[in-house]
């Protein structure tokens, strides 16, 4: 038998360490770190080489906007469509209001003095021709500066107390012509224009109250077939009520 020698593989040489020169107390030097890049003004001599990066950037952006205006870049402007889109439509004039039937309250007033003071034909006069007069005096105003500042606002107040002063004008008005009876013709047509405006205003509490009082009629209807007491009862509410106090009204008549 012949001794076959098998080669031992070998290690892998590793690189020596390089050697520190550095004495312990030194540290080595630091990468020195690149120039910062600077923007010089292509219209001038400026130059932005301090600070960060983006703020050189805009200082030369400001500097060529407000000392070179003409070679700054142009802002692009927004689409005609956008811009109209932007645009604050300009608010309408409001409508004017007719001011001829508040006017002629006006002329109606000047009668209530007049027939006050005694005159009664100046105020028989006045109370005649207060609608035509309102008429007239809101069609010469119409436009002016005094029917803008005056009038319209008067007209718009006037619409939201209309009804309070009819409530409170109709009462006031009766005591007048009770007091003067020489008032009662002047004061005739405004008298009746607020009770037609109280019976508007009534139309709404009346429609509720007969509803309600056609449901209790129908309640005691229905009721009335399951107690013949209450059908029998020609006011069976007045009762219910009037024997809440039986027992006190006893005691009375027997003390």
């Amino acid at each position: 038998m012949t001794d076959t020698l098998v080669a031992e593989p070998e290690s892998p040489v590793e690189a020596p360490e390089p050697e520190d020169f550095l004495p312990p107390h030194e540290v080595a030097p630091k990468a020195a770190k690149p120039e910062a890049k600077a923007y010089p003004c292509p219209h001038c001599e400026k130059v932005y080489d301090k600070g960060m990066d983006r703020v050189r950037k805009m200082n030369l952006e400001n500097h060529i906007r407000h000392h070179h205006a003409q070679a700054a870049p142009k802002k692009v402007g927004l689409p005609k469509a956008a811009a109209a889109a932007r645009a604050v439509p300009e608010p309408k004039p409001k409508a004017r209001k007719p001011a001829g039937e508040n006017l002629s309250l006006l002329v109606a007033g000047g009668a209530q003095f007049a027939a006050k003071a005694g005159y009664m034909p100046l105020a028989n006069c006045l109370a005649f021709e207060a609608p035509a007069a309102g008429q007239a005096i809101d069609m010469a105003i119409a436009g002016t500066m005094v029917d803008r500042r005056i009038v319209q606002p008067f007209v718009g107040g006037a619409e939201k107390w209309e009804a309070v002063g009819a409530c409170l004008g109709l009462p006031i008005m009766v005591h007048l012509c009770t007091v003067y009876p020489q008032m009662a013709g002047p004061l005739a047509e405004p008298m009746r224009r607020a009770a037609e405006e109280i019976l508007v205003m009534s139309l709404p509490t009346i429609r509720k109250k007969v509803a309600r009082d056609q449901k209790v009629a129908e309640a005691l209807a229905e009721l009335g077939h399951l107690d013949k007491a209450i059908a029998d009862d020609p006011d069976p509410v007045g009762s219910i009520i009037s024997g809440f106090f039986g027992a006190q009204d006893e005691e009375a008549a027997s003390a």
